[in-house]
């Protein structure tokens, strides 16, 4: 929705709050329906191919992903505040739902499916308690290294699962990733030539169609958009040509090449065996991993992408409408789904005006899955690796790790460790090590907050650092800054820096707080002051605060301290009550 520079204005009508579509419509500009028509169409023809890539790679059938890439798009369009967000399966979501299931199905492929519904069910349960609840905010506690560490971690595993695939070395699916690596090393002599052919084959055509392609369309003289578009159908043209080449062949029967074998042709149909099915507390945690990594990873891609064109989202009911498409998708047989950030970026790149364009979508997928399906029989599965391994490839970034490290190395420790528990302990376990070390990070650094003795830069109303500036100071008075907010867990350090400061200082009449970077007193760090105050007075030196904020004075107020110290020993800058205190003197 367009940002809105009357906030006091009427509010929108109920329809288009609950349903944001529509009130998109009413307000569509002319052209709208023929740009979002042509934008649902080239997303469609990326998603085919990738849904069908990310079935594999969460260990289900094909024809999964086609489910998830109908109904979840179908619902989120309703209900979603992102006009260009593509919702459906994505990489890393997959793989953690592989890593989820692998242990609890123990290979039984019923089971393994029943799981998928109710990691679906679980995740959009989660996610529209959150939406209902109105915790968005609770998402925050993942840090940008941290989610940076872990994406490329996945992405590096995800690279490596497809290995097997690339090679047609059997593996197991619980391997972990240097027992895999192992697997592949010691196999090299089993290499099967038609599964590498045909995998490597994909991977140089994708990359030459992603750089050289497109230059040498443009330089052929069409324009960057269409060509941009031609180079989008490059996965589906890939997969059509290696259909038409393994079946021409008889590559199966002639070099063993897996393939995908009969895919069955229909539409989802609804199913709710899942709910009475075992399983529903064991899928839990990781249930709720999907549904932070599937909302953040949403929410990142849709606010970038409304800032873009200067319209706003809703977290809030982003949440939930998240969390309805997932059980829409868990009642339809579909795995768990989330915006995935190339989709999107190619909705959005080709014009997509409203969540119409996911409309369009769905009913091309939809046609495929009902019309086509039965024609992928013969698709190689080292080519669907091949997609796989592109696609997640662009997300491996340890150039960000660089920069991190050299810019924090508190952060780049917390990246450090998420990418490398990722690898070495698995997708869940490296992530909970990243989440909680970047927490642990910020508990230690909240609780050793700086303090600074500050003075008065001669000529100026301005308070500085003595040791970093030149200033004027007074020997009676003791001006100190505190630049955190107080609470329980740095109240000690406090309280002992300011013991030290006072104990060092002779002839001190009077210690002036300066809270200008203090937003938040708990009831410990109340305490302390109170404490403070009162050990202060007993020594004949008065405790003064400065340039406190509205929300700050409005939590003390009722409180002994401000009693005592209102409105004689609460001054609204520094300034104020160095005047008041030396004219005093």
């Amino acid at each position: 929705m367009a940002l809105d520079n009357n906030p006091t204005g009427p509010r929108p009508p109920r329809w288009s709050r609950l349903l944001p579509l529509y009130g998109d419509l009413r307000g569509r500009e002319r052209g709208a329906l023929a740009q979002d028509l042509l934008a649902g169409t080239i997303t469609a023809i990326l998603l085919i191919p990738q849904a069908l890539a990310y079935a594999l790679l969460a260990g289900l059938p094909p024809e999964v992903g086609l489910y998830a890439s109908i109904v979840p798009p179908l619902v989120y369009a309703l209900l979603g505040t992102s006009r260009t967000l593509a919702v459906g399966p994505v990489a890393v979501a997959a793989v953690m739902v592989s890593a989820a299931l692998t242990p609890y199905a123990g290979g039984d492929p019923d089971k393994y499916l029943t799981g998928a519904l109710i990691l679906s069910a679980l995740v959009g349960l989660l996610l529209l308690g959150l939406g209902l609840l109105r915790l968005g905010w609770l998402t925050a506690f993942i840090s940008h290294p941290v989610l940076s560490g872990f994406t490329t971690g996945a992405a590096i595993f995800i690279v490596c699962t497809q290995l097997p695939a690339l090679t047609g070395i059997a593996a197991s699916r619980d391997a972990g990733l240097f027992e895999l690596l192992a697997v592949i090393g010691r196999s090299l002599p089993e290499l099967n030539p038609a599964a590498a052919a045909f995998g490597l084959t994909t991977v140089a055509a994708l990359l030459l169609a992603r750089g050289p392609l497109l230059r040498v369309l443009i330089g052929a003289g069409l324009a960057r958009a269409t060509a941009a578009i031609v180079v989008r159908t490059a996965p589906l043209v890939l997969v059509i040509l290696a259909i038409l080449c393994a079946g021409a062949l008889d590559a199966q029967q002639r070099w063993g090449l897996a393939i995908v074998g009969g895919v069955p042709s229909g539409l989802p149909r609804p199913q709710l065996g899942f709910v009475t099915a075992p399983g529903w507390l064991e899928l839990l945690p990781s249930a709720a991993l999907i549904a932070l990594i599937g909302y953040v990873e949403s929410i990142s891609v849709a606010k970038a992408l409304a800032f873009r064109r200067r319209e706003k989202i809703d977290p809030d009911q982003e949440l939930r409408a998240l969390g309805v498409t997932n059980i829409a998708a868990a009642c339809a047989g579909a795995m768990p789904v989330a915006g995935g950030f190339a989709r999107s970026m190619v909705n959005f790149e080709a014009g997509a005006r409203t969540q119409l364009a996911a409309i369009f979508t769905a009913f091309w997928v939809a046609l495929a899955a009902l019309l086509f399906a039965g024609l992928l029989h013969d698709l190689p599965k080292a080519v669907l690796a091949a997609i796989i391994v592109v696609a997640v490839w662009q997300l491996i970034d340890l150039e960000g790790l660089r920069h991190t490290w050299r810019y924090d190395r508190g952060d780049g420790t917390a990246q450090a460790a998420t990418l490398i528990g990722v690898l070495a302990l698995g997708i869940e376990l490296g992530l909970s090590i990243g989440v909680g070390l970047a927490l642990l990070l910020f508990l230690y650094r909240t609780s050793r907050p700086h303090i600074a003795v500050v003075g008065r830069i001669a000529g100026t109303e301005h308070f500085r650092n003595i040791h970093r500036h030149v200033v004027e100071t007074w020997p009676q008075l003791l001006l100190v800054r505190i630049d955190e907010n107080l609470y329980f867990a740095n109240t000690p350090r406090v309280e002992s820096e300011l013991q030290n400061l006072v104990v060092d200082r002779a002839g001190l009449e009077a210690v002036v707080l300066i809270l200008s970077g203090v937003a938040y007193i708990d009831a410990s760090a109340l305490e302390m002051l109170e404490n403070l105050y009162t050990s202060l007075g007993e020594a004949g030196v008065e405790l003064h605060l400065a340039e406190v904020k509205g929300p700050v004075l409005d939590q003390l107020r009722g409180s002994a301290l401000f009693e005592r110290l209102h409105p004689d020993r609460c001054h609204i800058s520094t300034e104020r009550a160095v005047e008041t205190l030396t004219a005093c003197a």
